[in-house]
């Protein structure tokens, strides 16, 4: 069996989906040396080395394969002509599917040889390929908060995402909330939805070395204790809610508390927060500090006092994860699937409750018993994810597939 990986060009700028598809491809390459699986890691030039390695790793029967994105002048404007008529062919309601083998990318993606083709985030790059394809949906987030979006992100969803349910063999979910919105919202056959858990075993962050732990120590030595919040800036991230309840904290409670925001600071909301952050008495009480290395991430989830995770929807929340990985006391939202992931209640909130995340966050912190309760439960719940073999579920779908 061989199967096609398309890792792309994806980096931390993806958000949750660059772990994710590392994750996949990495139980995947372990599971390829005790079975008859042969896996083409389609990767770009920037990530080819690091793809090697984990290759190399797990002495995997794996080979990366640069995607050739950059062609000659001639075959940039083929591209370009031919992409064009089949808009144009589109707009009229025409058939456009022989336009499509005069684009060289298209015939590139056509002639690899493989079985299947697993793409671990949406949208594919083409479709109608001769072999079988399989999409990893993430989330449908635009239905639940269409507010969240612009009409142009809304139309592009709608149009691009019906066609990868509808074009793919065999669709990968990793939570039955997710599956359950793809079978509503776009009728599809329930036996086409398949869940398939997060890799639990791999979610793991680099520790960082001795030196590198002196430098985050004199970094940081001005904060006493924080809270820690890894997310891009998305608005169903919910920092806002995050930063009033820390508001409400000092207002009623007299207490600083210090919040560490990382992630990528999302230019189509993370204006609105500095914008609010101006006239709050809070201000320099939140930080914001972009995307850190892993081994620093790794260094703040294990020095901080606690995780907090306000978000308003997640299709798999890995820094839910990496806490209770770490043992970290986390708190985090009642929504989707978070509070299915830490399985106990008392560790949750509603998210739109200020004065709720307050109070959960003053007794985090201040009830020992009640943080022993917390970490004790991430240990459990870690031990019952590390008895699912994500692999071999991923692998009965590719089986599946190619039986039919």
């Amino acid at each position: 069996m061989k199967i096609g990986y398309w890792l792309g060009d994806v980096s931390l700028h993806s958000g949750g989906i660059a772990p994710y598809s590392w994750r996949i491809l990495e139980i995947l390459l372990i599971k390829s040396k005790f079975q008859e699986i042969d896996i083409l890691v389609f990767c770009s030039s920037e990530v080819e080395k690091k793809c090697l390695d984990l290759i190399n790793k797990y002495q995997a029967k794996a080979k990366p394969y640069v995607i050739p994105l950059k062609f000659s002048f001639v075959e940039t404007v083929v591209s370009r002509f031919t992409n064009l008529i089949s808009q144009v062919l589109i707009t009229f309601n025409i058939p456009s599917q022989v336009v499509k083998y005069l684009n060289p990318s298209f015939l590139w993606f056509a002639s690899l040889d493989i079985d299947l083709l697993h793409v671990p985030y949406q949208t594919p790059p083409f479709y109608d390929l001769r072999y079988p394809l399989v999409v990893t949906m993430h989330d449908v987030q635009e239905l639940h908060y269409p507010e969240f979006f612009t009409p142009q992100e809304r139309v592009w969803r709608a149009e691009h995402y019906w066609k990868s349910l509808e074009k793919s063999s065999k669709i990968i979910v990793s939570f039955n909330h997710v599956k359950e919105d793809l079978i509503k919202y776009f009728r599809l056959d329930n036996n086409k939805v398949h869940i398939s858990h997060l890799p639990y075993e791999k979610m793991y962050l680099q520790s960082p070395t001795n030196e590198e732990q002196l430098i985050y120590e004199n970094k940081y030595a001005q904060l006493n204790s924080f809270l820690l919040y890894p997310a891009q800036t998305w608005q169903h991230k919910n920092h806002l809610c995050l930063i009033k309840a820390v508001e409400y904290i000092k207002e009623n409670f007299g207490i600083v508390i210090h919040v560490l925001c990382t992630g990528k600071k999302n230019s189509s909301f993370f204006p609105v927060i500095e914008d609010y952050l101006k006239n709050s008495e809070v201000a320099d009480q939140i930080h914001f500090l972009d995307i850190v290395p892993e081994p620093e991430l790794c260094w703040l989830y294990k020095n901080c006092s606690l995780v907090v995770i306000p978000s308003l929807y997640e299709a798999g929340c890995l820094p839910l994860l990496e806490s209770m990985s770490l043992e970290t006391p986390v708190i985090c939202s009642s929504v989707t699937s978070l509070p299915e992931t830490i399985g106990d209640l008392r560790f949750t909130f509603d998210p739109f409750n200020i004065e709720q995340i307050a109070n959960l966050i003053i007794q985090m912190l201040d009830n020992s018993d009640f943080r022993i309760d917390n970490i004790v439960n991430s240990r459990n719940r870690i031990k019952e994810f590390h008895q699912i073999d994500s692999a071999a579920e991923l692998i009965k779908v590719y089986q599946e597939v190619l039986s039919t």
